[in-house]
């Protein structure tokens, strides 16, 4: 994602550039690494971290908005950063003002703008009050096993069994180190900060307890009233629905609907849950890698929960299909492509029958990943976009 925004920040600066995405994924890396870069290319650089605020908040991001439009203005290529901008209180209007002061000058004597935060939550709130039509997203998703592996060597068992989080590297040989990690700086946070101080949760023991229930059942199908039930909470399946959508607008679990070309079926289908990043059920169940790998039942669902995952953070709009005993466990669909996708541990799947049950669906392509198909490594490691032609 580093090179996306390198490639923006070289053209004329026009729209501000948000990072968006799940905390403790490197958006802030990203940024340090661009203005190095950029730096070399006689770049000035003027950064602003929300966490150091000494001043008013209009007049402190009034400051840096001024330094650098100085410095632009002298004929110097400019970048401005801000990161940690969500904590100040009505910021998005602060930046709606400084931004649209600069329209009046021309776009090779305004600064680049971009913007960060730990909590996308907060983030989403400030851009869709104020800043409508004045900036571009750049999404940084739960690190795939392709980056993974390329940046340390993560075999595929680790990724299925950790993977999501680039710090899973600091803890080589501590799994239990790392999932305290994960529960308390990034699961608490997004529970404790990110939802509750932003979203009205009457019931928070039920959204800790829902987020922890998808954990335990990740890649399944789960009607609503059967997760209410199993949470013994006296709610109702409009509060679950709810909830879950909460949990997907912070990027820790999603449900997916059945595929149907009726708007109505989709949204009163049972979802299938798909947790975001294979860390976050690790944290949950405290599985130690050896454990997931020798229960292959147990590891054939983390697998199918890790390809759902790769879909979603590529892009895809994605579902599942399901008729009585007869299910396909993904339908894609992205730039009018769709295709379904049936994800197996070992030869049992065959292809020809999801094949015919994907036709019956009106749906030409299949791709099976497993074997028969291609291998789970391969898929993980690529756009899923590459094995359809």
């Amino acid at each position: 994602m580093t090179q996306e925004l390198l490639r923006r920040l070289e053209e004329p600066p026009r729209l501000l550039q948000i990072l968006m995405g799940p905390r403790q994924v490197g958006k802030t890396t990203s940024i340090e690494q661009a203005a190095q870069r950029l730096r070399r290319k006689k770049f000035a650089v003027v950064s602003a971290n929300a966490d150091a605020l000494a001043s008013p908040p209009g007049e402190w991001v009034a400051r840096h908005w001024a330094k650098a439009n100085a410095l632009a203005k002298a004929g110097k290529p400019t970048l401005l950063t801000f990161d940690e901008l969500q904590k100040i209180p009505g910021w998005s209007e602060i930046v709606k003002k400084e931004f649209d002061a600069n329209q009046r000058l021309r776009p090779g004597l305004r600064p680049h703008v971009v913007i960060s935060g730990s909590s996308a939550l907060m983030v989403e709130r400030g851009l869709t009050e104020s800043l409508a039509g004045r900036f571009e997203l750049i999404r940084f998703p739960h690190w795939s096993f392709g980056e993974q592996s390329s940046a340390f060597k993560l075999d595929l068992n680790g990724y299925i069994a950790m993977g999501g989080y680039p710090r899973l590297r600091e803890f080589p040989h501590d799994a239990e180190r790392f999932f305290g990690y994960v529960r308390d700086s990034i699961v608490e946070p997004v529970l404790s900060k990110d939802i509750l101080l932003l979203h009205p949760v009457d019931k928070p023991v039920l959204l800790r307890r829902l987020f922890e229930f998808a954990c335990y059942h990740p890649a399944e199908i789960v009607s609503l009233q059967k997760m209410l039930g199993q949470l013994t909470d006296k709610g109702n399946v409009t509060t679950i629905a709810h909830y879950l959508d909460l949990l997907a607008k912070a990027f820790l679990v999603v449900p997916l609907q059945k595929y149907s070309p009726e708007i109505l079926r989709i949204r009163s289908s049972s979802p299938k849950l798909i947790v975001m990043a294979q860390a976050l059920l690790a944290a949950v169940q405290g599985k130690a890698p050896a454990n997931i790998t020798k229960d292959r039942a147990l590891y054939g669902r983390w697998v199918e929960n890790a390809v759902g995952a790769h879909l979603l953070r590529s892009g895809f709009d994605v579902f599942y299909w399901r008729e009585r005993n007869q299910e396909i466990d993904f339908i894609a669909r992205r730039q009018g492509v769709v295709f379904a996708v049936e994800v197996g541990i070992s030869d049992k799947k065959r292809a020809a029958p999801v094949v015919r049950l994907a036709e019956k669906s009106g749906i030409k392509r299949t791709l099976i990943v497993g074997p028969g198909g291609v291998g789970i490594d391969k898929f993980l490691g690529n756009d899923p976009a590459a094995w359809i032609s």
